[in-house]
């Protein structure tokens, strides 16, 4: 019998800096499961400044609200190099959610996906958390977040698996610094400049730039530096 699901909203907001997404057509809310193998905070931690990336840093700068899911390996939601879904198009340059919630839900219709992800945007600078279940047949969690304001840039987990399969449990603490990537489908060059659709979309990319637009190459500063991470550690 499929186990039922608990629907909650478990975002916590910890930053003074918050602001809301640039759009929310609709909004993920954490599915929630009270007999599931595992429990996981996952905190994000934001740290975009414009001392450490000071070309051309935009006024009200931000993180949009944290989408994502737990699934297995037969399902990829995004990719370096494989073009962006509608969902990951609309996330990465807009910060709505509606469209890759919906890619979600497909997946888990396909038995491919088993709990939608949701969580609170960010300042620029700060943390905010939410908690989530996982279960072995669905090992993998996918997690983004749009860069913004921004062409299509975002930072994110694809496939990013919490299971340690040589200890054969759950793996207790993990932290994942996020480089900040192109979805391919504007060519903007800078975080405020207008629409610029890339026709036809390129693959998704470590965001690289030319000194005079941003700081990124690879997707991190000029000396390494990662604008945002996720630690998620076990809570059950």
């Amino acid at each position: 019998m499929e186990k039922i699901r608990l629907i909650t909203v478990s975002a916590i907001l910890t930053s003074t800096a918050f602001l809301n997404a640039c759009s929310s057509d609709r909004n993920a809310v954490t599915e929630r499961d009270p007999i599931a193998s595992a429990s996981y905070r996952v905190t994000f931690s934001t740290q975009w400044t414009s001392t450490g990336f000071p070309t051309n840093f935009p006024g009200g700068a931000h993180f949009s609200a944290l989408t994502g899911a737990t699934h297995n390996d037969q399902v990829i939601f995004w990719e370096k190099g494989q073009a962006a879904s509608a969902g990951i198009e609309s996330m990465a340059e807009t910060g709505a959610q509606g469209t890759l919630i919906n890619e979600v839900q497909a997946a888990q219709s396909d038995g491919k996906a088993q709990f939608i992800l949701g969580g609170s945007g960010a300042g620029a600078t700060g943390t905010v958390s939410f908690e989530f279940d996982i279960n072995p047949e669905y090992p993998l969690v996918t997690l983004v977040s749009m860069v913004a304001p921004s062409p299509d840039w975002f930072v994110g987990v694809q496939n990013f698996t919490l299971y340690d399969s040589i200890a054969d449990d759950w793996k207790q603490t993990v932290t994942a610094n996020l480089a900040v990537y192109d979805a391919g489908t504007d060519s903007a060059a800078t975080f405020i400049a207008g629409d610029s659709d890339t026709k036809p979309t390129a693959g998704i990319t470590l965001l690289s730039s030319t000194a005079t637009d941003t700081d990124f190459v690879d997707g991190v500063g000029p000396a390494g530096e990662y604008i945002a991470s996720f630690r998620f550690e076990r809570i059950k």
